[in-house]
């Protein structure tokens, strides 16, 4: 099965673990945004030479944890003359103490469903890894190895990096978008810069959507590797700005022969729920 790259996953799977996430100062803002979505590079023999479509991605405060709603709809033009119209939609929650998980996804092709995973996943505390059941395709029960994470407290760990000053990390990562278990990210970190709130043709709400732009962010790269394989190149590699709240400014998806690129078009602040 073609593994699907939760953006952030990363791809924009942003949360974070309630107390540890007041421990260490960082406060990911639930928030809303629409992303442009175009072909950035192709390489000779991908058959592609065409892409157009939005990636939309909410993430909210539900008090017990964070739900994050992902939707990717494009359309890819091929060098024959074919098209063909592709959906994901990949809606999760994560408890605030990052052990407990729920995932479903579903693909559509030219409105045909593609893939249908769903299921739920624990860990143990202290890292010492955890259990994941699917109920769709197929009743499957899978162990998580110890230092396994979910999304949220992974990109909760990778801002704290980023805001302590290192340039690397490494984490094992389960986010139940297949049926292959977790896998690593390894993520390289540059240096902060400013942002002035301003994108393209960016529309915001009002001024607390541009105070979410007004802040530092990352330029990161983020490379997903099967776990427990000897490769070298990854599965996937993500190019992402993080802001210091969690908002993303533009992401690039590197698949094996092309790339796509999403630059924010649309963004609005959510309100925090009376917990």
């Amino acid at each position: 099965m073609r593994r699907y790259r939760y953006v952030a996953a990363a791809v924009l799977a942003l949360a974070s673990a309630g107390g540890a996430a007041r421990a260490t100062g960082i406060y990911l803002a639930p928030h809303q945004a629409i992303y442009k979505m175009s072909l950035a590079t192709t390489r000779p023999g991908s058959g592609i030479v065409g892409a157009d479509g939005t990636m939309t991605y909410k993430f909210a405060d539900t008090c017990s944890g964070w739900e994050v709603e992902n939707r990717i709809a494009i359309t890819y033009a091929y060098s024959e003359g074919a098209v063909a119209a592709t959906t994901t939609d990949f809606v999760t929650w994560e408890a605030k103490n990052g052990l407990s998980y729920r995932f479903h996804l579903r693909n559509t092709r030219d409105g045909r469903v593609t893939d249908d995973i769903s299921g739920t996943a624990r860990l143990r505390p202290g890292g010492r890894g955890g259990v994941a059941r699917f109920t769709r395709p197929e009743a499957i029960t899978m162990t998580l190895p110890r230092g396994t994470e979910f999304p949220t407290a992974q990109t909760l760990q990778l801002m704290r990096a980023a805001r302590e000053g290192r340039r690397t990390l490494l984490r094992t990562v389960f986010d139940g978008s297949d049926l292959d278990g977790p896998y690593e990210i390894n993520a390289l970190i540059a240096q902060p810069g400013i942002s002035a709130g301003r994108s393209g043709h960016l529309k915001v709400s009002g001024r607390g959507e541009r105070r979410l732009l007004r802040t530092r962010s990352w330029p990161m790269r983020l490379a997903f590797f099967p776990l427990d394989q000897q490769v070298s190149v990854p599965d996937f590699e993500m190019g992402i700005d993080y802001h210091a709240n969690g908002v993303a400014q533009s992401v690039t998806q590197r698949f094996k022969n092309f790339s796509l690129r999403g630059t924010l078009a649309h963004l609005v602040a959510l309100r925090r729920p009376r917990c």
